[in-house]
């Protein structure tokens, strides 16, 4: 995925995303890149958490920042919520400000000023994204980052298995798992049935719930007690 050639797609529900030169590939569903994220990450991750535990803080971890659309629907859904969030996003090759400034976030979601701050935010720098939001972009390869302890929610967003297995491994998973507090969520688009079984092996509880359009399945998991076995 190193400098890869990038250009700017229009999904189903009219928000972009980005696909990769060449391939098959791109960040979002290209049924709907605004939908999918908000059902996925939004919807089953932090609504789901949020309404299960009422926390006064909590600590996101996700998984490939990308074009930044999940950062910038968490930050609008928080705007809500009385709650203080640390989130950490990583990413190995982030985008170029010629790309990511092509796409329509801003406008899709009436928050411009929000979007470009997130973006042009500087890397591995904690910022006062808003008011109870403290944002660390991570330029780093998952592989080599340690996670922090007491991570609440992981949104699991990398790319597919088939095109970065490397990410998908019981290691990985059992890595994220051992940053993570019993009860704590990880969220994913993807239910191979091999990816359930790594997360059952990782110490997770896995949960097939309904997909966004064009997706059957995607998964919730849940970070099962230390002392308890499958």
């Amino acid at each position: 995925m190193q400098d890869p050639d990038y250009h700017i797609i229009r999904s189903g529900d009219g928000s972009d995303s980005v696909g990769v030169g060449g391939t098959d590939i791109s960040f979002h569903s290209v049924r709907g890149a605004f939908t999918e994220s908000a059902q996925v990450f939004i919807g089953n991750g932090l609504n789901y958490y949020l309404e299960l535990h009422r926390p006064r803080e909590l600590r996101l971890l996700e998984i490939g920042f990308g074009t930044g659309l999940n950062t910038l629907l968490t930050a609008l859904a928080l705007r809500t919520q009385e709650v203080n969030v640390y989130y950490t996003s990583l990413d190995r090759y982030p985008l170029m400000p010629a790309v990511y400034g092509q796409l329509n976030y801003g406008s899709f979601t009436n928050a411009p000023d929000l979007y470009r701050q997130l973006m042009t935010a500087p890397w591995d720098t904690e910022i006062l994204l808003q008011e109870g939001l403290l944002l660390k972009k991570v330029h780093a390869d998952l592989l080599d980052y340690q996670p922090g302890r007491n991570i609440d929610i992981c949104y699991f967003d990398a790319f597919a298995p088939g095109d970065q297995p490397e990410l998908w491994t019981a290691d990985v998973f059992k890595k994220i798992r051992s940053a993570m507090k019993d009860g704590a969520v990880l969220v994913t688009y993807c239910s191979k049935s091999a990816v359930r079984k790594t997360l059952q092996e990782a110490g997770f509880v896995v949960q097939k719930l309904k997909g966004p359009p064009g997706k059957r399945e995607v998964v919730r998991a849940v970070a099962a007690s230390m002392t308890l076995t499958d």
